[in-house]
């Protein structure tokens, strides 16, 4: 591309026969070439000898001399030419002239290769003046007039291409599964539920509120309610493992008791007779001085009741400590609701049901949604962010978020996505683009390489693409002229 930088001339007197005769001077980086135009006034000059205008390009140490321009008084103009034994006797040494032919004006130019130390470099015109009939000379330097600057090219900039992943499409049969846990206390020796006992009316009603949050509705099948009940490691194991079954099918036969339209056989029951693996989790996040012992008895081979027996008896104060803060935490029941979901087909539906239960849509149902949508308008990216929010954990949600936050210049919530999108291809391509959009460079290419080896096809041509990024900064580096200066 043409490159053309014209400088305004510094005012400088470069002969004694001329005030300013230089004017619009213009340094062009053509290619590779530089070329030097001027106008020169000629108008002025009128020697006896010869007066030679020199335009010289310099910076530092490096110089180049550029085509004289001379004119000539005629004694010494006819004595060279007698000399050279030729008419005009300048043909080869450049723009000489016979003072009456020379013109008022001389549009002046001049090409030269092109090297990398004359950007920054300097024009100046010396003076070089010779008496009549070659007798003696005398050279004046010229003051600089020009100073060329390489302009700046046109930066490389990166264009990212964003690859939105089609998960694959889920089983018909969407299953899905709420879960919690509920502390319902019984009496000492007792088995039967007592919903006015203690607070077991509200923790029976967290149970009934979570199947009611899936029964309600008709999208939904339920097709199992799991209840799991703990007791705590004090008594014998035989007593607690009756007392345990016993109670978690009281809470069982409680709770289906509570819902008409749901089959008894969907409720099952299940019971632990002495939870220690609840003991042992919370032995190691405590600040028991002993926790080490503790956990060390906890694991060992012992059978329960002698576990509890030297626990007791080696750690009484722990024991009893356990006993107030520990134990009142493990005797509980954990229910889940498993249920199916039925699948949504066209996108309008699929939006539709997004605003009010997007619980309900699976991965590929989202995708199918933002399909109707223009990629990179706030719709679109919506979508993939409703999608990672509700599978927070899932690969392909948390690419395609990452995508969408992207979009948006939202760089660090894409990172945060990106941190659980996998090590597939497609995820290293992703975290390239996020690099080259954060101008990381070096990382960007290494993860396009990365990608481009394991067939993703952009990638190949975005490594190229900042791999001329790199390589321009580079260059404009060695010229100095990187980073850009502020």
């Amino acid at each position: 591309m043409k490159r053309i930088l014209t400088l305004i001339a510094l005012a400088a007197a470069v002969s004694a026969y001329a005030q300013n005769p230089v004017s619009n001077p213009t340094l062009t980086h053509d290619g590779d070439n530089m070329v030097v135009t001027m106008d020169l006034d000629l108008s002025k000059i009128a020697p006896k000898g010869s007066v030679s205008l020199i335009p010289v390009l310099f910076k530092g140490d490096y110089s180049e001399t550029l085509s004289p321009v001379g004119v000539y008084g005629r004694n010494l103009y006819y004595s060279l030419a007698r000399q050279e034994r030729k008419e005009p006797p300048f043909e080869d040494a450049g723009m000489q002239y016979l003072l009456k032919d020379a013109p008022k004006t001389l549009p002046y130019s001049c090409t030269i290769p092109y090297a990398d130390w004359m950007d920054g470099a300097s024009l100046r015109v010396d003076t070089e003046t010779v008496k009549c009939c070659g007798r003696g000379s005398d050279l004046a330097q010229g003051e600089p007039i020009a100073k060329f600057e390489d302009p700046m090219p046109k930066l490389i900039e990166y264009t990212p291409v964003f690859l939105h992943v089609r998960p694959e499409a889920e089983a018909v049969v969407k299953e899905r599964s709420v879960s919690g846990e509920a502390y319902v206390i019984f009496p000492s020796g007792k088995t039967a539920v007592d919903p006015k006992f203690k607070s077991n009316k509200s923790e029976l009603d967290k149970i009934r509120a979570t199947i009611d949050s899936v029964r309600i509705d008709p999208d939904i099948q339920i097709t199992g309610i799991a209840l799991k009940g703990y007791s705590s490691p004090e008594g014998k194991y035989a007593s607690n493992e009756k007392l345990s079954i016993a109670r978690t099918e009281s809470i069982k036969q409680y709770v289906s008791g509570l819902f008409d339209s749901i089959d008894e056989n969907v409720f099952k029951a299940e019971a632990v007779a002495e939870n220690w693996d609840g003991l042992r989790a919370a032995i190691d996040a405590s600040d028991y001085a002993n926790k080490a012992k503790l956990i060390e008895v906890i694991d060992s081979n012992l059978a329960p009741d002698k576990k509890e027996a030297r626990l007791k008896s080696k750690f009484a104060k722990d024991w009893k400590k356990m006993s107030a803060d520990i134990f009142p935490l493990l005797r509980r029941t954990d229910y889940k609701v498993g249920f199916t979901v039925r699948s949504y087909t066209t996108p309008e539906e699929i939006r539709q049901v997004m605003k009010t239960k997007p619980q309900n849509l699976s991965i590929n149902e989202f995708f199918l949604a933002a399909q109707g949508y223009e990629p990179g308008t706030p719709e679109f990216n919506e979508v993939f962010g409703i999608a990672a929010a509700v599978y927070p954990n899932d690969p392909v949600a948390n690419l395609n978020a990452a995508n969408a936050a992207m979009g948006l210049g939202l760089y660090e919530r894409a990172a945060n996505y990106l941190e659980r999108a996998g090590e597939s291809p497609k995820a290293r391509y992703t975290r390239g683009v996020l690099a080259a959009l954060t101008e990381n460079f070096d990382e960007a290419l290494s993860q396009f390489n990365s990608a481009a080896k394991s067939g993703v096809k952009e990638a190949k041509q975005a490594a190229e693409l900042v791999k001329s990024i790199i390589d321009q900064r580079a260059e404009l580096a060695a010229k100095g002229k990187w980073p850009l200066k502020k």
